[in-house]
């Protein structure tokens, strides 16, 4: 007996053997693209180009592996070729090895060899043509991709499917809505228990205010001109579009074949808000995304677990939801630059000041800070200064700017007594970042403002605001002018100036009291202190349609 069963062994290992030779290690695959600029990578290495063409796959690499599709003007696709069939001669091997348990032993040993893919592959998939920039469309800033999944249990789940080529995103949504209608059913006999719902704990979420999403879909606005790699200075209104995505949901599925092949895809449920550059949301579109496919997320390294993959799967769902977007009314229409910046207001005559500000230790009397809320919270200040005596303001858009356009932050305006009174929003002009507000206040002094241009270049100037902190309203700061520049919306003063966020809207002003400016911004980074901006004073009436009697 022990003699039979060493000759059953050695029998099954030499013919083992065979069929590792009969079988092969490497099979041929036609792979069709479509297309005759396609380049096809298999595991990161190029394997041929063009519509159609055939290779050899080494099939002891894995029972899944990647696949890119790479063209000029297209994103990456990703697919996965998985193992699905047994090759021709593993069949008449097989009968000589049905009868013997050491057999099948030695088959699930040699899987990668048993076991084949398709003879074929089609990569021809959905084509997300890259959005080139045309020359009237406006930049986008990627400001932010949040992660703000609220319960991990229902929005942030794996999923396991089996493979099936011809109805693979309907197997995927019959997941989901098999474990909705069991979630459904679940808080259902809860109620009817008069069991209270679970109150979700900070283990239940998953929230990031920023993530290295916003970097790839970065890279594909630079890659396709959004990205204003020039002029990195002066981004305004006209010319700068925001998006700001948040991820709300994420299914990952597994895709299973018989012969322990796995792919995964993702499917990510996003929420896109269209905002300009004032922070204000003035679009928002839901979209819900499939990525391509993945032959594995994660991979185990120096004792622990690396999910770089699960990031590129993601990430891929992601970008082509940003490509999506343009397919999009809602994103297209605010894409466009405008020409005209005038204002629809009519024209306003605001009285002059009979006693005008004349110097530079008066010129506090018409200075005041903004302070901001919406609703109950504290959300900011800013500066700004009487062009009148009987209550109008001057100050920045940015600074009244709310959550949505048209619907203003709460304003409480501080005169130079300290003295607080409510103000409301007269009149804007985004693309010139100018607002004017009202008080029902007087003011002993206010800034004439006169349409003819009186600075001249390294001229000494002047500005009173509130910088940082509301405690040090008042605060003066002392520069001079650089020059003026033109950008494409507007003229803005280069000021050598010390200036902060609090300063937006005050004025800036020599040491007769002349008005030269409005203060509207400065350089953030290494090496640029000191270097600010502002409207210029004489621009001031036309871009509010104002006069004055």
């Amino acid at each position: 007996m022990k003699k039979i069963l060493i000759l059953s062994i050695a029998a099954t290992f030499l013919l083992s053997s065979c069929a590792a030779v009969f079988m092969g290690k490497k099979q041929k695959v036609v792979f069709n693209t479509g297309s005759s600029d396609a380049e096809v990578y298999l595991n990161n290495e190029m394997i041929g180009e063009g519509s159609t063409f055939t290779t050899k796959v080494d099939k002891t690499k894995g029972q899944s592996q990647q696949v890119t599709v790479k063209r000029k003007g297209y994103k990456d696709q990703y697919s996965a070729i998985v193992k699905t069939r047994r090759p021709i001669a593993f069949w008449p091997i097989k009968i000589l090895f049905f009868w013997n348990y050491y057999g099948m032993v030695i088959d699930r040993l040699r899987m990668d060899k048993n076991t084949a893919f398709d003879r074929e592959v089609n990569l021809e998939g959905e084509e997300n043509k890259l959005v080139i920039r045309g020359k009237t469309d406006k930049f986008i800033d990627i400001s932010n991709m949040k992660v703000n999944i609220k319960n991990t249990k229902k929005d942030f789940v794996f999923f396991t499917v089996k493979y099936d080529p011809k109805n693979l995103k309907k197997s995927m949504e019959a997941a989901e809505l098999k474990k909705d209608t069991k979630d459904a059913k679940a808080e259902a006999k809860k109620a009817k228990k008069g069991k209270k719902t679970k109150t979700l704990n900070a283990e239940d979420d998953v929230k990031a205010d920023d993530t290295k999403y916003s970097y790839n879909v970065y890279q594909t606005l630079r890659k396709t001109g959004f990205v204003d790699t020039v002029n990195k200075v002066f981004q305004d209104n006209n010319n700068t579009l925001v998006l700001e995505g948040k991820i709300n949901k994420i299914s990952t599925f597994s895709i299973h074949t018989r012969f322990h092949a796995i792919f995964y895809k993702s499917k990510v449920y996003l929420t896109w808000y269209v905002k300009n550059t004032y922070d204000e949301i003035i679009d928002s579109l839901v979209t819900t995304e499939l990525s391509g496919e993945f032959s594995e997320i994660a991979t185990y390294e120096s004792s622990e677990w690396k999910y770089d993959g699960f990031e590129k799967m993601v990430g891929d769902a992601i970008d082509i939801s940003y490509l999506k977007l343009h397919q999009s009314s809602k994103l297209s229409k605010y894409l466009k630059m405008e020409s005209d910046f005038k204002i629809k207001d009519a024209l306003l005559t605001i009285k002059a000041p009979a006693s005008k500000v004349t110097d530079k230790e008066s010129a506090s009397e018409a200075c005041v800070t903004i302070k901001l809320k919406e609703g109950t919270k504290d959300v900011g200040h800013g500066s700004g200064f009487a062009i009148s005596q009987d209550g109008y303001i001057v100050t920045n858009y940015h600074v009244v700017a709310g959550k949505y356009p048209g619907k203003y932050n709460d304003l409480t305006v501080v005169d130079a007594e300290g003295v607080e009174m409510p103000a409301k929003v007269i009149r804007t002009n985004k693309y010139r970042d100018l607002a004017l507000i009202k008080v029902e206040g007087k003011f002993t002094k206010g800034f004439a403002v006169s349409n003819v241009k009186g600075f001249k270049k390294m001229q000494d100037v002047f500005t009173i605001g509130t910088p940082k902190s509301i405690e040090l309203g008042q605060s003066i700061s002392a520069g001079l002018i650089s020059n003026e520049r033109k950008t494409e919306s507007t003229n803005l003063l280069q000021l050598g100036m010390s200036v902060n966020g609090g300063n937006s809207g005050g004025p800036l002003f020599d040491a007769t009291g002349a008005l030269h400016g409005v203060i509207v911004s400065k350089l953030v980074g290494s090496n640029t202190e000191g270097v600010g901006f502002a409207i210029p004073g004489y621009l001031i009436a036309d871009y509010l349609n104002i006069n004055f009697n």
